[in-house]
């Protein structure tokens, strides 16, 4: 807490002080901010005066062991529901079992008009909302629609990207699981914050994990088989491999997380308190008060064609990612269009007003460098850059590498705990890293076997239902009976290949890629033995 205290001053000093622009001050000190946090919190551990030599390294082992020991279970819920995230995202077309378009038009053939003029004739209140329209593509063959309902939450509606008639409404039900990951299930001011400090000590545990042991980082690279048991060595392999992903997921899902704690610093160091301009210059967000006085209803496709002059010079190959219209058909109104291509930094957008008039433009590659790595950290924390399916791909096995990080860490406190006589501490954490270890994937597998049965693939409060209480009768049998890992390892067994069978006579979904994973990960499953693990 120190440590955080001192990182907020020296950020809004960063803020204060840096020789730029406000929006760059505020995006330097913004990015500053974690990785201040964290390297004044290992200082402050390992600084003694009149220290014995090694002092500093066993303190930092004892945060590594004692932190992440308190976290493993955390790490793997975070960790596994952020693959979860991805997953969504990567099968957004195959959680869907409706029938999508053969051939998607362009966008300026797309009837985005006709589907914001229907949805306002039906619901005459959004004219005071905002909402988000993200035109089909390859990946998407439908235009998604999404508004906040009466209730705060979200709405999804579909629309056929030829006639504009409504398709689907819902979500998909790995939603839950993206939910979870990114406010744990709660109202996003809580869960939010509660993961941007969880991130902060995942990036203390990850640093001092490379203080566990002197010559551990000579023993990777040794030929002879080191001394140490097998789980350890596994740890620390996986750790060495996955640090630099992990560290950066860590700080960027903090900085998101603690949103409340570093907005009002940078704004004030560098904006005055004005926090308005602060969303304005960083994030394009211009949210003018409701002036309700009628006017036309925007026209999308003349938004779309009518770009501006930094757009077309630094993001000509740009695709349209969405459009924010907000107070359509009111003098307030606004339609930004974000614009989006591979690159990191190929990001842009532009506002014009109900007038017509144009608020505002801008394309990252002409931006600042702080404004660039502010927004190149959020980027890679969600993966949304570079091609598709390979970015999807690595996040995903990076993500699994730490679920098994975090559950190996957990063996080998379980294992020390033994070995200094508290067997029933041990036993009880194996049971909740088993039952979390098999609690989640067969949570994200039920989740898959919804998505294949029509009726039930928008059903979002029976996706919340069912998957948190197949995570908790996961952790429940864990907790409970000695055998319950056999059983829960059959389970997720037949869950995985129940899946493109489910498909196949429910949906007649014809099995393609993704069932075959499933199907290879069942066999996988099946073929799996336990091997015993060296002593300690």
């Amino acid at each position: 807490m120190l440590a955080g205290l001192a990182a907020g001053l020296l950020t809004w000093l960063i803020a204060r002080a840096w020789p730029d622009l406000p929006v760059e001050r505020a995006t330097v000190a913004s990015v500053a901010f974690i990785p201040i946090w964290t390297l004044l919190a290992l200082a402050l551990v390992t600084w003694r005066r009149h220290a014995q030599p090694g002092s500093g390294r066993r303190r930092l082992f004892a945060i590594h062991r004692g932190l992440g020991g308190a976290l493993a279970l955390a790490a793997m819920l975070i960790f596994g529901s952020g693959v979860g995230a991805v997953l969504d995202r990567a099968l957004a077309r195959w959680q869907v079992v409706h029938a999508a378009a053969s051939e998607v038009p362009s966008v300026d053939a797309q009837p985005l008009d006709a589907v914001l003029a229907g949805l306002l004739a039906a619901q005459p209140a959004l004219v005071r909302s905002e909402l988000s329209i993200h035109p089909a593509g390859p990946d998407h063959p439908w235009i998604e629609v999404v508004y906040f309902g009466p209730t705060r939450e979200p709405v999804r509606v579909d629309f056929d990207p030829i006639t504009g008639a409504k398709v689907a409404e819902g979500r998909g039900p790995l939603w839950v699981v993206r939910d979870l990951h990114r406010h744990l299930l709660t109202q996003p001011l809580i869960g939010e914050a509660v993961l941007g400090l969880l991130g902060v000590a995942l990036a203390l545990i990850l640093c001092t994990g490379l203080a566990t042991r002197r010559d551990w980082l000579r023993n990777l690279a040794r030929r002879r088989r080191p001394a140490g048991p097998l789980a350890m060595r596994m740890h620390q392999w996986v750790g060495f491999f996955t640090l630099p992903a992990a560290l950066v997921w860590a700080w960027s899902g903090a900085l998101l997380g603690l949103t409340l704690v570093v907005v009002p610093i940078v704004g004030g160091g560098a904006y005055g308190g004005d926090r308005v301009a602060l969303m304005r210059d960083v994030l394009a967000t211009d949210r003018p008060p409701l002036v309700d006085t009628a006017v036309e209803r925007p026209n999308l496709q003349r938004a779309l064609a009518a770009r501006c002059p930094v757009v077309d010079a630094h993001l000509a190959d740009a695709e349209v990612h969405q459009l924010r219209v907000r107070h359509p058909g009111l003098a307030s109104g606004t339609v930004r269009v974000d614009l989006e291509g591979d690159g990191l930094l190929e990001r842009g957008s532009f506002t014009r007003g109900a007038d017509g008039a144009l608020r505002d433009c801008r394309a990252l590659p002409a931006a600042g460098p702080g404004l660039q790595a502010f927004m190149a950290s959020i980027v890679l924390h969600y993966g949304e850059w570079g091609p598709a399916w390979l970015v999807d791909l690595a996040y995903v096995l990076l993500g699994a590498g730490l679920v098994a990080l975090s559950w190996l860490g957990g063996v080998l406190l379980a294992r020390r705990r033994e070995r200094d006589g508290e067997a029933r501490a041990a036993e009880r954490l194996r049971r909740w890293l088993a039952g979390l270890g098999y609690g989640l994937p067969l949570a994200i597998a039920t989740l898959l076997l919804l998505s294949r049965v029509p009726a039930l693939a928008r059903a979002e409060s029976l996706a919340l239902r069912m998957f948190v209480a197949v995570l908790v009768l996961a952790l429940l049998l864990a907790r409970t009976f000695s055998r319950a890992p056999a059983l829960l390892h059959g389970a997720l067994v037949v869950l995985l290949a129940a899946v493109p069978i489910a498909g196949w006579l429910v949906a007649g979904v014809a099995p393609g890629p993704v069932e075959v994973v499933l199907v290879v990960l069942a066999v996988a499953l099946v073929g799996l033995r336990r091997r015993p693990v060296a002593p300690a």
